[in-house]
């Protein structure tokens, strides 16, 4: 790309002006065409416009072609500058750069090709200015924030801090002409490796000083500064650029770093954690091995205090049922136990056929029933009466009724609590045998006297 970087003057030598009124390019016989890069094509209206423009003026040539190239380099570089955020962080050189593109329309416009021209240059140059500032703010802002991350994970990490590194956006800015500047720009070695392209187009807008006219020379001196300042910003964003790369690269590092000693700490609690509860439950083990051999030694002296007890209440029931039958000289009714207590049946030949009085053999024995009752503390006492299915069912449960009634009167008369007995009648309802034959009849005819099981 040796012709990339010559001087406009010595470009401007070798262009004619073709029929149709518009520069070609030509070289000389053993002058080799360099290649160029797809990458750079983009971009060659922008670089060739502004340079011949300023070989073209000073060239001879018969005329120039319409500012249309620098026309539309401008506003692709302020449309560049806006997508930087220039609005925010250059305002000033954008809104300067949207003034020159508008005045170099208007020239345009008017016909005033050479004031378009200079115009358009100009705002060009200031969008670069304002591009370059804006991303300046967006790097430094981002090389802090990778900076404070590093900061946070070398001191999780429990990692000496890293010496503190120049910032490259600081780097002071040479003093003197723009052409000093330039060169200085070329002399640093840590800027010599950025912003080639930038580079390039303040050499050639150094360059044109020599051949402009004097009156336009105050106007190519601002071009040249604002180009050499566009150079210097753009070399220290790209390396601001590569000092961000290698802390990103850094902070991978740590990143990983950190996730090792995480996992490692993960896997010693997670190992401290199987232990204790290993030990928490060989300790529980050993307090249900306890708890049992001591639920054991209590379950055997509940067992044997309840067959104490139970051998208590037996000998004191005993006892009560043998003083109940003396004093009432009968022997308590038959006795049998079931889901609901004791249960005590009076025979149907208790009583008188279809009568509820009691034959004076069943009073007696009610009579030892009651003192027995009266005699232990017991649960509730429910009398029930029962017939057979023989005659009217309303009848029966009449009598049944009568004879549960004339059976707890008894037992309260000798000596059971009123309120802890009550009486019902059921008539022919629950049957305990057939009533087809006259023993299952026999059977059905009954009075029970049930005591509940006390707890």
């Amino acid at each position: 790309m040796a012709d990339i970087h010559e001087a406009p003057l010595l470009r401007a030598r070798r262009v004619c002006i073709a029929g149709d009124g518009f520069p070609q390019w030509s070289r000389r016989n053993d002058e080799p065409r360099p290649p160029m890069r797809q990458s750079f094509a983009h971009f060659r209206i922008a670089l060739y416009a502004p340079i011949l423009a300023g070989a073209l003026l000073v060239s001879g040539c018969a005329s120039l072609p319409p500012p249309t190239a620098e026309l539309d380099a401008a506003g692709q570089a302020v449309l560049r500058a806006e997508s930087a955020d220039a609005d925010q962080y250059a305002s000033d050189a954008l809104a300067a750069a949207r003034a020159s593109l508008q005045r170099a329309q208007e020239a345009m416009a008017r016909g005033r090709d050479d004031e378009a021209r200079a115009a358009a240059l100009s705002a060009a140059a200031e969008a670069d200015q304002a591009r370059v500032r804006s991303n300046a703010a967006r790097t430094r802002a981002e090389l802090l924030q990778k900076r404070a991350e590093i900061a946070e994970l070398r001191a999780r990490l429990q990692i000496d801090a890293a010496p503190p590194a120049g910032d490259p956006l600081d780097l002071p800015v040479t003093a003197g002409s723009a052409e000093q500047r330039a060169q200085a720009l070329d002399a640093d070695p840590r800027l010599a490796p950025f912003a080639q392209y930038e580079r390039l187009q303040a050499r050639q807008a150094l360059a044109a000083l020599a051949t402009v006219a004097r009156r336009d020379l105050p106007a190519a001196l601002a071009q040249a500064e604002r180009r050499v300042a566009v150079a210097e910003q753009a070399a220290r964003i790209e390396a601001a650029r590569r000092e961000i790369e290698r802390l990103e690269r850094e902070r991978s590092d740590l990143l990983i770093e950190a996730s090792r000693r995480d996992a490692e700490t993960a896997r010693a609690e997670a190992e401290r954690m199987r232990l204790q509860a290993q030990l928490q439950a060989e300790e529980a083990a050993r307090l249900r091995a306890q708890a049992e051999q001591v639920e054991a030694v209590l379950d055997g002296a509940q067992a044997a205090q309840q067959d104490k007890l139970g051998a208590a209440r037996e000998k004191e029931a005993a006892l009560a049922r043998k003083e109940a039958e003396l004093v009432a000289g009968a022997k308590l009714p038959p006795l049998r136990r079931d889901a609901r207590g004791e249960v005590f049946t009076l025979a149907g030949d208790a009583f008188a056929s279809g009568q509820a009085k009691l034959t004076s053999a069943a009073a007696a024995s009610v009579k030892a029933l009651g003192i027995y009752l009266a005699a232990l503390p017991g649960g509730a006492v429910q009398v029930i009466g029962h017939t057979d299915s023989q005659g009217d069912a309303a009848a029966n449960r009449a009598l049944s009724e009568q004879r549960a009634q004339q059976v707890r009167a008894s037992l309260v008369a000798a000596g059971l609590a009123r309120d802890r007995v009550s009486s019902q009648g059921r008539g022919a309802a629950e049957p305990v045998a057939d009533n087809g034959s006259a023993a299952g009849r026999a059977k059905n005819r009954r009075v029970d006297i049930i005591v509940a099981i006390k707890p």
